[in-house]
């Protein structure tokens, strides 16, 4: 007696798509400003699925005296800071997030100098000019 045997195999294949880390393609740059007037930071990027504003490591809300407007539009962010009156010692940073695979990019970090009127001399002397 002969007995016939069918064997089949059923191959799966799992793909599974990596993407790379996101890249900043413009990073925030250090601004220069007046007092009182505001600063704002734009950063460029691709491949992230959400992007964020740094202020020092936490994010710009954990920071309410700054009152930052923040406006992210497919891939760019702008940070404003309106209304500095005093020197702010801090780090900007841009964070582009891809949630899928959960990476993320920092830009290098950014400064604001703010520009003020000139300092009085410490002592004034005057000399007649008809002497």
């Amino acid at each position: 007696m002969k007995v016939a045997a069918t064997v089949s195999f059923a191959v799966l294949l799992i793909t599974h798509a990596v993407r790379a880390a996101p890249v900043i393609l413009v990073p925030p740059v250090n601004t220069t400003v007046c007092i009182n007037s505001t600063a704002t930071f734009t950063c460029t990027t691709e491949g992230g699925d959400t992007l964020t504003w740094l202020v020092d490591g936490s994010s710009v809300s954990a920071f309410p005296e700054l009152t930052a407007d923040v406006n992210i539009v497919s891939g760019m962010a702008e940070l404003s800071v309106p209304g500095l009156e005093r020197f702010l010692d801090v780090a900007f940073v841009c964070r582009a997030i891809d949630s899928v695979n959960l990476v993320s990019t920092d830009s290098d970090p950014a400064y604001v100098r703010l520009q003020g009127p000139p300092s009085p001399p410490s002592e004034l002397t005057a000399t007649p000019l008809n002497e």
